[in-house]
């Protein structure tokens, strides 16, 4: 039961210097940030998302952000909300308000259609224990520009240039031509205005290549200094076509005399070890991405998408440690591409599987309902308790797709 003493509630404009002061120790607490004269004053991606926060009384004791996203799932769009600066300070914690404020967002995200949460988080364990489940790798390679010497032989073509935020849409036509990943977002023109073309400190380089006149790959980048000189960081780009990428790469070759080092962040790709002439020039690796969980398991597997070949019924028994409305058996029933989901039985008894086909948390079902793992793999690795005939059923209706969320937030 919650405790009364507690409220979630949105966080008015008086307490946002506190919100900040609350976000900043927690995860950059060597750093004070000067006073507020207004809103205004804040970095341009502090000012995107909703703020909530958990009070007792008029004292703000536990933050978090919203953002209301639409994201690509199993070829569709979907509304996601997205969690941030999830913070309580050391002398508020040990009392339970984290989870009070994601059971409460939970709540938040279910009332305004959002059937699916995504987070990235501080320590994947953390979130883990309230069904998040992680959804996504991400790919980061590494390298001297004179590595990619390969395009000194190719036939340069088109030309590079500077763009700034006014040219969002022509950025937002790239991006969505670039990839076809489960979990992509579609960006609003506030997000790429506040979150790509603007940095918390300082904004971001933001160059495109065209060709006759229209643009077709961009990256966006900063060039800092680090341990063995200056490091060209890129943090997403994306082509429209091999043209396209292999001239950004030649952009990153380009600044041969201004860094010794270029770090490419992006899908987990290899591929440009096998273009480069020496593979062991490039070092990649993978890290694990971000997470999600489904909000309401029964409206987010009725909304998905399934093949239209499958013709699959099946008992779930879903446990969720944070989601009442969660917990229980569910009957998925899938026809025609599409699928009719209704929880039969409730409660933490409804969820130990008894009478099920298949037993799993909500993390695991979110993973595959994504399309991140499939059953198969769940099953192995003991994720899913179904026998062979239901993984089957289940490998038919939810296939693994390639998964990549690339905005951090």
């Amino acid at each position: 039961m919650a405790d009364a003493a507690y409220d979630y509630r949105p966080v008015p404009e008086a307490d946002v210097e506190e919100f900040r002061r609350l976000v900043t120790y927690a995860f950059r607490p060597t750093e004070r940030p000067d006073p507020l004269d207004s809103e205004d004053d804040l970095p341009a991606p502090a000012r995107i998302g909703a703020r909530r926060g958990i009070y007792e009384g008029e004292e703000l004791l536990c933050t978090g952000r919203h953002y209301w996203f639409t994201h690509r799932i199993r070829g569709e769009r979907h509304a996601v909300g997205g969690v941030s600066a999830v913070s309580t300070p050391p002398k508020n914690r040990r009392r339970g308000l984290v989870r009070r404020l994601l059971a409460e967002s939970l709540a938040e995200y279910r009332e305004r259609d959002h059937d699916v949460a995504s987070l990235w988080p501080f320590e994947y364990e953390f979130y883990r224990t309230f069904g998040w489940a992680t959804a996504s790798r991400t790919g980061e390679a590494r390298f001297a520009p004179d590595a990619l010497d390969f395009l000194d032989a190719l036939d340069a073509a088109g030309r590079f240039v500077d763009l700034d935020a006014d040219r969002w849409a022509d950025c937002e036509a790239v991006y969505r031509a670039a990839t076809d990943h489960a979990l992509s977002m579609y960006r609003t023109e506030e997000w790429w205005r506040k979150r790509v073309f603007a940095g918390w400190e300082d904004d971001p380089y933001v160059a495109g290549w065209e060709r006759d006149g229209d643009l077709r790959g961009y990256l966006v980048y900063d060039i800092d200094d680090g341990d063995d000189g200056r490091v060209m960081t890129v943090s997403e780009w994306w082509g429209v076509d091999t043209e396209a990428r292999l001239e950004l790469l030649r952009f990153c070759r380009y600044h041969d005399s201004q860094v010794g080092r270029v770090t490419l962040h992006g899908p987990v790709d290899p591929t440009l070890q096998d273009l480069v002439r020496d593979p062991e020039a490039v070092t990649v690796e993978v890290n694990p991405g971000a997470m999600v969980r489904l909000v309401d398991v029964e409206r987010a597997l009725s909304a998905l998408a399934y093949p239209t070949d499958a013709e699959v019924t099946v008992r779930l028994a879903v446990e969720d440690p944070l989601a009442e409305w969660n917990r229980g058996r569910f009957h998925l029933d899938v026809r025609d591409g599409r699928a009719t989901c209704e929880r039969v039985t409730a409660g933490a008894d409804a969820a130990a599987g008894e009478g099920a086909d298949a037993t799993l948390s909500v993390g695991a079902l979110s993973q595959l309902a994504v399309g991140y793992r499939s059953a198969g793999d769940l099953a192995r690795h003991g994720r899913l308790d179904a026998d062979e005939s239901t993984v089957a059923a289940l490998e038919t209706a939810l296939p693994r797709e390639e998964t990549f969320l690339a905005e951090r937030f």
